[in-house]
């Protein structure tokens, strides 16, 4: 049973369980929207707060933090209906973002769909500038960004391999324009994945995680399930990873 839930959207349960919810980013406080993350945390609360959930771990140990990663699963309205994914339930209503990881990759398609679809009727969080993806080429959006977690879309116009990383460059000046990083210790995840980065020049892509200023704007990602690969003419098109062996 859940007895409370906080702003980063974990539930607390009554046996003194933290539970994190897999595949959920909480939304953090804007300009525009201080409070976001507390109504975000009403919302949930009054929907949970003294109700039986399911929750499957994602792994034996508890992280750093001392929560359990969770796919987790909320009572529907109606008795007789199954219980509703709860990660995919937040995403859909605009309460939280898609975060990628080993957790949630099960769920990927569902959640980045339930995501995606929050986003087009600018529900939630999306009704909010500060959340908007930023175009690769809008340089002067990035600043206010660093530190945060962001989603950034753009064309690959280049990708370099070197001893130590890869890059996918987003427009001719390495280090003025937007690029992703891809450390070589990473590269093997790709690689095992069956992920070409070299084959990723010339498509769109969508890829979120941690704005980095202090070279040029870029990314780091350590795995493929950072990256969306966007065709302009069909939508979202699956270059989805292999499930990684753990």
């Amino acid at each position: 049973m859940v007895a409370s839930v906080n702003e980063r959207l974990e539930l607390t349960l009554v046996d003194g369980q933290t539970l994190k919810i897999a595949g959920v980013d909480p939304p953090r406080p804007t300009p525009d929207q201080p409070t976001i993350d507390a109504k975000s945390r009403d919302r949930l609360g009054q929907w949970l707060a003294g109700q039986e959930i399911l929750y499957r771990p994602m792994g034996q140990r508890q992280d750093r933090w001392g929560r359990l990663p969770a796919l987790v699963f909320a009572p529907a309205a109606s008795p007789r209906s199954p219980p509703l994914p709860l990660a995919e339930a937040l995403l859909d209503a605009g309460l939280a973002r898609f975060e990628p990881g080993p957790e949630a990759r099960q769920c990927r398609a569902a959640l980045l769909a339930a995501e995606s679809g929050a986003r087009a009727a600018a529900l939630g969080l999306w009704a909010d500038p500060y959340y908007a993806i930023i175009p690769a080429t809008d340089r002067a959006s990035f600043p206010e960004k660093a530190g945060t977690s962001v989603i950034v879309e753009g064309r690959v116009t280049g990708v370099e391999s070197g001893q130590f990383r890869s890059t996918l460059l987003f427009g001719p000046r390495r280090g003025w324009h937007f690029s992703v990083t891809i450390l070589q210790r990473n590269i093997k995840i790709f690689d095992a994945a069956g992920f070409n980065l070299a084959g990723l020049a010339g498509h769109t892509l969508r890829v979120r995680g941690l704005l980095d200023m202090r070279f040029g704007p870029q990314i780091e990602i350590a795995n493929p399930d950072e990256i969306e690969v966007v065709s302009e003419d069909q939508g979202e098109i699956s270059l989805a990873p292999a499930p990684l062996r753990r």
